[in-house]
């Protein structure tokens, strides 16, 4: 039994997950996963020495660096890098660079391991690099999990975990658990809307709405990325054939000051990728103001 779960685990290391949407809410589940009870079968039984290494690895990385073991009650693998944590790998490393003002680029992703409950939480390791100091290179980490679908979103994820990786195990920034659905705003758990109105510029709730200019998509680079997690809800491939994208306008729906850099905000994207038709998204983003804390949903329409 042991050896077939083995072999079984083994295939992370040359295959991606797939992505398993769930239709009930989920828990998640903080690292290490949870304990061997005593009455397990002796198919079952945990190497006590390999379950210590699990967990001291776990604790040290903060699951971001752990070996391939024997896991017959869940917990963090190792996996190959997919489209997924490819794109989620870019949404943490833009919520850190939401929140700290920098502007670190990506560049590729270096390891990713995962955790299997209900939902999948990747734990991403990625290059970036940072154009302030020469373009050096910066080791990133970050935690993301792809959430159940509600809100009629056809993509959803959230961030615990953003940071550059520390130099001595066991310290730096470490996520703590959070659920969109729980701890953001009441008004932003609803449907996401069908599309802008056409007088949301103009009407009675004019004031939460903002039209983007040219000048800040390029000073914004990070919403190219929002029309990317937009367009990719829509297909679940990748998308570098049909990059760069041409975006047409953007507008943001908030109720907060800062307009691009609110918190919580809804983006009505509409652009053209390339060699293909013009593409509308609507994508929202919150918060519940903690670091590393923030919740992406996207759906997506292909105008004929």
């Amino acid at each position: 039994m042991n050896d077939v779960m083995l072999e079984e685990a083994k295939l992370w290391l040359d295959e991606p997950p797939q992505r398993k949407r769930k239709l009930e809410t989920p828990v998640n589940p903080p690292p290490p996963p949870p304990a061997v009870d005593e009455d397990s079968s002796s198919d079952e039984e945990v190497d006590p020495v390999a379950w210590s290494k699990y967990n001291r690895q776990v604790s040290e990385s903060g699951g971001f660096d752990v070996d391939l073991f024997f896991q017959p009650f869940g917990g963090i693998v190792p996996s190959g890098c997919s489209d997924y944590s490819l794109l989620f790998g870019k949404v943490g490393l833009h919520c850190y660079n939401l929140e700290k003002g920098t502007n670190l680029q990506f560049k590729q992703v270096t390891k990713v391991n995962t955790q299997i409950c209900s939902i999948l939480t990747f734990y991403i390791t990625l290059e970036a690099t940072d154009p302030v100091h020469d373009d050096s290179l910066v080791t990133f980490q970050t935690c993301v999990t792809d959430t159940v679908l509600k809100h009629q979103a056809r993509l959803r994820a959230f961030t615990t975990t953003c940071r550059i990786k520390p130099q001595v195990p066991g310290t730096g920034e470490l996520g703590s658990i959070w659920y969109p659905d729980d701890d953001v705003d009441a008004c932003y758990k609803v449907d996401l809307p069908n599309w802008l109105q056409d007088d949301a510029l103009s009407g009675e709730d004019k004031l939460q709405f903002y039209e983007v200019k040219d000048w800040e998509l390029k000073d914004n680079q990070w919403l190219y990325l929002y029309a990317e997690f937009a367009l990719f809800s829509h297909s679940g491939d990748d998308l570098s054939a049909y990059m760069p994208f041409e975006m047409k306008k953007v507008v943001v729906q908030t109720k907060e000051d800062m307009k691009l850099n609110s918190g919580n905000a809804v983006f009505y994207l509409s652009f053209k990728p390339r060699g293909g038709p013009e593409c509308r998204g609507v994508v929202r983003r919150t918060t519940d103001g903690k670091p590393g804390h923030m919740c992406l949903e996207a759906r997506c329409w292909i105008d004929k």
